[in-house]
């Protein structure tokens, strides 16, 4: 009756045995560690050295950054003056558009590092065996811009960053972009208001020619009228106005010679001396042309606008690019911590597998 729970017993054993052959031995593994400790000790030197080497060899990375705020409206009130009413004007909001897309314009910024191509050259951040292009690209790589969320800041503004390994001049290329960014879009808007102010021009001279060829066409009809009727008068002796003015009632007109050759002679005298009469005036005769003085006003304000560009910003530089006191990379600290560890790990992997293939080659024996 015993049989079967003396079999069970002698199976369990047997599991159990099995099991502990099977089982890792903590303290066999440490002593295995320790036989190769030359192994685990000299990879992870050699790790750490390495990570040392490339640490102190490795090319610094410095970066700078810039932030770019809305100008307040008193640097815009060049574009707001009274004579630039109708052809250009730009408030603070707009403004600080201008300037986010000038600094985000690639054709700025390529034409920026064309001409700083021989400073990177000195500098050895340029190389000859790439393109122009391919150089170009790598610096355009190194800048980086980003825009405020509106939701949760409370001001609008730009921050821009460059990277390059060497201080000085990453920090002077950064704030000489700035610059270079906004002339080039100020150059750009001038150039803006030049063709709107031409083109207004244009079509105010336009107007003003069209008034003074109809004042001369008017002045010279009404002259010839007036030596017409004023033949006639002396023709039929009329000297004197047949009517005086209370007696003409309605839209009836008399014939111009009735009014007396006298009266025609005065206007006629009067017409020629109209340019002596006025010869004091800024326009002389012209003040007679209706609507002509405004013109020539409005002309004289457009002729007459300066624009200095130096009380003018699209934007604010708040916080301007300053030196870096230490490199953003290479981490050294870190590069040798990292590589010791790995070194560490792969010295102990090769500690332990030599020490199994040391067993494994003693039970073949």
């Amino acid at each position: 009756m015993n049989q079967p729970t003396d079999l069970n017993s002698v199976q369990q054993a047997g599991r159990d045995a099995q099991f502990a052959d099977d089982e890792i031995n903590l303290f066999d593994l440490v002593k295995d560690v320790v036989n190769n400790l030359h192994w685990l000790v000299g990879i992870t030197t050699l790790f750490a050295i390495l990570g040392i080497t490339y640490a102190l060899k490795a090319t610094p990375v410095y970066e700078v950054h810039s932030k770019i705020k809305p100008a307040s409206e008193k640097y815009l009130a060049q574009f707001n003056a009274p004579e630039l009413a109708g052809v250009y004007k730009l408030n603070a909001g707009n403004a600080y558009i201008q300037a986010v897309q000038a600094l985000f314009s690639q054709a700025y910024r390529r034409d920026f590092y064309k001409s700083k191509v021989d400073i990177l050259k000195g500098a050895g951040f340029y190389n000859e065996n790439f393109s122009f292009s391919q150089n170009y690209q790598q610096f355009n790589e190194w800048m980086s811009l980003s825009e405020s969320n509106d939701k949760k800041d409370a001001e609008k503004f730009l921050s821009i960053s460059l990277k390059l390994p060497n201080p000085e001049l990453v920090t002077s290329l950064l704030n000489s972009y700035i610059d270079y960014s906004m002339d080039r879009r100020l150059q750009d808007i001038n150039d803006d208001i030049q063709v709107k102010r031409l083109s207004r021009l244009k079509k105010l001279n336009y107007d003003a020619d069209s008034l003074r060829d109809a004042y001369v066409n008017n002045k010279t009809h009404r002259k010839l009228t007036l030596d017409e009727a004023r033949s006639i008068a002396i023709a039929v002796g009329q000297v004197d106005p047949v009517y005086a003015k209370s007696d003409i009632l309605g839209s009836f007109k008399p014939p111009l010679y009735m009014y007396g050759s006298k009266a025609l002679e005065a206007e006629e005298r009067a017409m020629e001396n109209r340019g002596k009469l006025a010869e004091a005036l800024p326009h002389g005769e012209e003040h007679f042309i209706s609507g002509l003085p405004a013109i020539l006003f409005d002309i004289k304000k457009l002729d007459d606008i300066k624009i200095d560009y130096s009380k003018v910003k699209l934007a604010v530089v708040d916080e301007p690019a300053l030196e870096p006191l230490k490199p953003i990379k290479p981490k050294k600290l870190l590069i040798v911590i990292l590589a010791t560890i790995v070194g560490g790990f792969i010295g102990l992997m090769v500690a332990l597998v030599l020490a199994a293939y040391k067993r494994y080659k003693t039970e073949l024996k």
